[in-house]
Protein backbone atom coordinates (compact mmCIF):
# COMPACT_ATOMS: atom_id res chain seq x y z
CA UNK A 1 0.00 0.00 0.00
CA UNK A 2 1.43 3.25 -0.81
CA UNK A 3 1.34 6.11 1.13
CA UNK A 4 0.88 9.69 0.42
CA UNK A 5 3.99 11.55 1.78
CA UNK A 6 3.67 14.94 2.49
CA UNK A 7 6.19 17.21 -0.05
CA UNK A 8 6.27 20.11 2.62
CA UNK A 9 7.88 18.19 5.04
CA UNK A 10 11.05 16.26 6.09
CA UNK A 11 10.01 12.26 6.16
CA UNK A 12 12.21 10.34 8.27
CA UNK A 13 13.85 7.55 7.31
CA UNK A 14 12.41 3.86 6.97
CA UNK A 15 12.28 1.91 10.71
CA UNK A 16 12.50 5.45 12.88
CA UNK A 17 10.61 5.57 15.70
CA UNK A 18 9.38 8.75 17.43
CA UNK A 19 10.99 10.03 20.76
CA UNK A 20 9.54 9.13 24.26
CA UNK A 21 10.49 11.40 26.45
CA UNK A 22 10.63 10.31 30.30
CA UNK A 23 7.66 11.44 32.82
CA UNK A 24 10.68 11.58 35.77
CA UNK A 25 11.42 14.97 36.31
CA UNK A 26 14.86 15.71 37.24
CA UNK A 27 16.02 18.38 39.38
CA UNK A 28 19.35 19.37 40.11
CA UNK A 29 20.13 20.17 43.29
CA UNK A 30 22.66 23.89 43.87
CA UNK A 31 26.08 23.48 45.39
CA UNK A 32 25.50 24.63 48.78
CA UNK A 33 26.22 28.48 49.31
CA UNK A 34 28.82 29.10 51.67
CA UNK A 35 28.91 32.85 51.15
CA UNK A 36 26.65 35.94 50.24
CA UNK A 37 26.68 37.82 47.11
CA UNK A 38 28.79 40.26 48.42
CA UNK A 39 30.83 37.50 49.23
CA UNK A 40 30.27 37.92 53.29
CA UNK A 41 30.23 35.20 55.56
CA UNK A 42 27.04 34.52 57.47
CA UNK A 43 27.56 35.93 60.37
CA UNK A 44 29.59 39.22 59.06
CA UNK A 45 28.32 42.82 58.38
CA UNK A 46 29.61 45.25 56.01
CA UNK A 47 31.96 47.81 56.94
CA UNK A 48 30.93 50.42 58.51
CA UNK A 49 32.04 54.32 58.49
CA UNK A 50 31.43 56.85 61.38
CA UNK A 51 32.38 60.45 61.30
CA UNK A 52 31.13 62.72 63.92
CA UNK A 53 31.09 66.60 63.82
CA UNK A 54 29.50 67.60 59.69
CA UNK A 55 26.30 69.45 60.81
CA UNK A 56 28.17 72.78 62.28
CA UNK A 57 25.00 74.00 63.72
CA UNK A 58 23.95 71.12 65.59
CA UNK A 59 24.68 70.18 69.20
CA UNK A 60 26.16 67.18 67.71
CA UNK A 61 25.90 65.33 64.88
CA UNK A 62 27.31 61.48 63.21
CA UNK A 63 27.45 60.59 59.61
CA UNK A 64 27.32 56.66 59.49
CA UNK A 65 28.05 54.76 56.20
CA UNK A 66 27.55 50.52 55.95
CA UNK A 67 27.07 49.38 52.25
CA UNK A 68 24.25 50.82 50.59
CA UNK A 69 22.94 52.43 54.12
CA UNK A 70 23.80 56.05 54.61
CA UNK A 71 22.40 58.89 57.23
CA UNK A 72 23.10 61.54 58.79
CA UNK A 73 21.98 62.30 62.53
CA UNK A 74 21.85 65.92 64.27
CA UNK A 75 21.34 66.77 67.89
CA UNK A 76 20.24 70.23 69.00
CA UNK A 77 19.41 70.70 72.96
CA UNK A 78 19.58 70.29 75.67
CA UNK A 79 17.47 73.48 75.73
CA UNK A 80 14.61 75.03 77.34
CA UNK A 81 10.92 73.82 76.55
CA UNK A 82 8.35 76.52 75.40
CA UNK A 83 6.66 78.49 78.14
CA UNK A 84 3.28 76.52 77.09
CA UNK A 85 4.82 73.42 77.89
CA UNK A 86 3.74 72.23 81.66
CA UNK A 87 6.95 71.36 83.68
CA UNK A 88 8.47 68.29 83.87
CA UNK A 89 11.30 66.76 86.23
CA UNK A 90 13.23 65.39 83.34
CA UNK A 91 14.02 66.33 79.63
CA UNK A 92 11.89 65.62 76.93
CA UNK A 93 13.71 63.42 74.02
CA UNK A 94 12.11 64.28 70.54
CA UNK A 95 12.84 62.17 67.15
CA UNK A 96 12.23 63.08 63.67
CA UNK A 97 13.31 60.11 61.12
CA UNK A 98 12.91 61.44 57.37
CA UNK A 99 14.47 60.10 53.87
CA UNK A 100 15.69 62.17 51.44
CA UNK A 101 13.73 62.18 47.61
CA UNK A 102 16.29 59.99 46.35
CA UNK A 103 17.20 57.74 49.50
CA UNK A 104 15.52 54.66 47.63
CA UNK A 105 15.84 55.11 44.52
CA UNK A 106 12.19 55.86 43.34
CA UNK A 107 12.00 59.49 43.92
CA UNK A 108 9.64 60.95 46.60
CA UNK A 109 7.07 63.66 45.53
CA UNK A 110 5.29 64.03 49.03
CA UNK A 111 6.52 66.06 52.25
CA UNK A 112 5.20 65.48 54.96
CA UNK A 113 3.88 62.22 53.92
CA UNK A 114 6.18 60.18 52.26
CA UNK A 115 9.59 61.61 53.15
CA UNK A 116 8.71 60.87 56.96
CA UNK A 117 8.34 57.72 58.77
CA UNK A 118 6.73 57.98 62.04
CA UNK A 119 7.67 53.93 62.73
CA UNK A 120 11.25 54.34 62.33
CA UNK A 121 11.07 57.10 64.66
CA UNK A 122 9.34 55.18 67.28
CA UNK A 123 11.77 52.50 66.98
CA UNK A 124 14.82 55.04 67.73
CA UNK A 125 12.83 56.65 70.47
CA UNK A 126 12.19 53.30 71.88
CA UNK A 127 16.16 52.15 71.75
CA UNK A 128 17.88 55.10 72.69
CA UNK A 129 15.71 56.64 75.52
CA UNK A 130 16.80 54.06 78.03
CA UNK A 131 20.57 55.12 77.50
CA UNK A 132 19.89 59.07 78.59
CA UNK A 133 20.36 60.55 81.85
CA UNK A 134 17.54 63.04 81.23
CA UNK A 135 16.18 63.60 85.26
CA UNK A 136 19.59 66.04 85.33
CA UNK A 137 17.97 67.93 82.69
CA UNK A 138 14.71 69.11 84.09
CA UNK A 139 12.30 71.36 81.71
CA UNK A 140 14.48 70.79 78.71
CA UNK A 141 13.94 68.84 75.54
CA UNK A 142 16.34 67.15 72.88
CA UNK A 143 15.78 67.18 69.76
CA UNK A 144 17.50 64.40 67.33
CA UNK A 145 16.75 64.61 63.73
CA UNK A 146 17.93 61.61 61.33
CA UNK A 147 17.98 62.47 57.44
CA UNK A 148 18.13 58.84 55.41
CA UNK A 149 20.32 59.75 52.68
CA UNK A 150 20.03 56.29 50.79
CA UNK A 151 18.43 53.47 52.18
CA UNK A 152 19.02 49.48 51.91
CA UNK A 153 16.45 48.08 54.04
CA UNK A 154 14.11 48.92 57.10
CA UNK A 155 16.34 46.74 59.18
CA UNK A 156 19.30 48.25 57.98
CA UNK A 157 18.18 51.77 58.07
CA UNK A 158 16.94 51.41 62.24
CA UNK A 159 20.59 49.44 63.11
CA UNK A 160 22.39 52.35 61.44
CA UNK A 161 20.46 55.28 62.94
CA UNK A 162 20.11 53.76 66.53
CA UNK A 163 24.58 53.43 66.01
CA UNK A 164 24.62 57.20 64.34
CA UNK A 165 22.02 59.17 67.00
CA UNK A 166 23.55 58.05 70.06
CA UNK A 167 26.82 58.77 68.89
CA UNK A 168 25.66 62.21 67.60
CA UNK A 169 24.62 62.63 71.37
CA UNK A 170 27.62 61.73 72.84
CA UNK A 171 29.08 64.21 70.48
CA UNK A 172 26.69 66.72 72.12
CA UNK A 173 27.45 66.08 75.82
CA UNK A 174 24.24 64.59 76.76
CA UNK A 175 24.76 62.81 79.56
CA UNK A 176 24.16 58.66 79.06
CA UNK A 177 24.70 55.09 80.44
CA UNK A 178 26.43 53.92 77.27
CA UNK A 179 26.47 54.47 73.64
CA UNK A 180 23.76 51.97 71.90
CA UNK A 181 24.15 49.79 69.08
CA UNK A 182 21.86 48.64 67.38
CA UNK A 183 22.34 45.49 64.87
CA UNK A 184 19.87 43.22 62.76
CA UNK A 185 19.77 39.17 61.84
CA UNK A 186 17.70 37.52 58.90
CA UNK A 187 16.47 34.09 59.05
CA UNK A 188 16.65 32.63 54.94
CA UNK A 189 15.80 29.26 54.62
CA UNK A 190 18.69 27.98 52.61
CA UNK A 191 21.14 29.49 55.05
CA UNK A 192 22.44 27.64 57.84
CA UNK A 193 22.54 30.32 60.35
CA UNK A 194 21.00 33.65 60.66
CA UNK A 195 21.87 36.47 58.00
CA UNK A 196 23.93 39.47 60.06
CA UNK A 197 23.66 43.37 58.48
CA UNK A 198 20.77 41.87 55.76
CA UNK A 199 20.52 43.55 52.26
CA UNK A 200 17.45 44.93 50.66
CA UNK A 201 17.69 41.90 48.74
CA UNK A 202 18.49 39.37 51.06
CA UNK A 203 15.47 40.60 52.90
CA UNK A 204 13.21 39.67 50.29
CA UNK A 205 14.06 35.65 50.95
CA UNK A 206 13.65 36.11 54.63
CA UNK A 207 10.99 34.63 56.70
CA UNK A 208 11.73 36.31 59.86
CA UNK A 209 13.66 39.47 61.21
CA UNK A 210 15.31 39.77 64.24
CA UNK A 211 16.64 43.32 65.92
CA UNK A 212 18.32 44.36 68.72
CA UNK A 213 20.07 47.54 70.24
CA UNK A 214 22.07 47.44 73.37
CA UNK A 215 24.92 48.97 75.52
CA UNK A 216 27.56 46.87 74.96
CA UNK A 217 29.89 48.29 78.02
CA UNK A 218 27.21 47.42 80.33
CA UNK A 219 25.88 44.42 78.57
CA UNK A 220 22.24 45.71 78.90
CA UNK A 221 19.44 45.45 75.66
CA UNK A 222 17.67 48.48 75.48
CA UNK A 223 15.22 47.14 72.81
CA UNK A 224 14.43 44.29 70.59
CA UNK A 225 12.22 42.71 68.01
CA UNK A 226 11.25 40.21 66.40
CA UNK A 227 8.82 39.98 62.87
CA UNK A 228 8.11 36.66 61.61
CA UNK A 229 7.64 32.99 63.46
CA UNK A 230 10.88 31.05 64.76
CA UNK A 231 11.84 29.19 67.47
CA UNK A 232 12.90 30.23 71.10
CA UNK A 233 16.04 28.70 70.07
CA UNK A 234 16.44 30.48 66.94
CA UNK A 235 15.93 33.64 68.59
CA UNK A 236 18.32 33.10 71.02
CA UNK A 237 20.74 31.94 68.38
CA UNK A 238 20.37 35.49 66.76
CA UNK A 239 20.07 37.36 69.79
CA UNK A 240 24.22 36.13 70.81
CA UNK A 241 25.35 37.16 67.42
CA UNK A 242 24.08 40.10 67.39
CA UNK A 243 25.17 41.14 71.00
CA UNK A 244 28.72 40.25 69.88
CA UNK A 245 28.69 41.81 66.41
CA UNK A 246 27.19 44.92 68.73
CA UNK A 247 30.57 44.74 70.89
CA UNK A 248 32.95 45.25 67.90
CA UNK A 249 30.78 48.03 66.11
CA UNK A 250 30.85 49.70 69.88
CA UNK A 251 34.29 49.93 69.58
CA UNK A 252 34.61 51.60 65.71
CA UNK A 253 32.02 54.63 67.08
CA UNK A 254 33.82 54.73 70.33
CA UNK A 255 37.19 55.30 67.88
CA UNK A 256 34.36 57.66 65.86
CA UNK A 257 34.31 60.01 69.01
CA UNK A 258 37.71 60.00 69.81
CA UNK A 259 38.95 61.04 66.27
CA UNK A 260 36.15 63.63 66.56
CA UNK A 261 37.14 65.25 69.88
CA UNK A 262 40.82 65.17 68.19
CA UNK A 263 39.68 67.18 65.42
CA UNK A 264 38.65 69.51 67.54
CA UNK A 265 41.33 70.28 69.91
CA UNK A 266 38.87 68.75 72.97
CA UNK A 267 41.23 66.22 72.81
Amino acid sequence: MNTVSDRRRFNAPEGAQPLQFSQQQITISPAPQTTRNDGRAWGHVRPIFIKTGLVSEASGSAYIETGSTKLVCAVYGPKPTPPSVPFSSKAKLNVDVKFAPFSSGTRRFVPGKDTESPELSTALHQAILPSLILHQLPKSQIDLFVTILESDGRDDDISAGVTASSVALAEAGIQMYGLVIGSSAAFIPSAPTPLLDPTRDEARFAKAFVYLACIPALGTVTSTTVQGIISIEAYEQALEQCSTISGQIHSVARDALLQGAKDSGLA
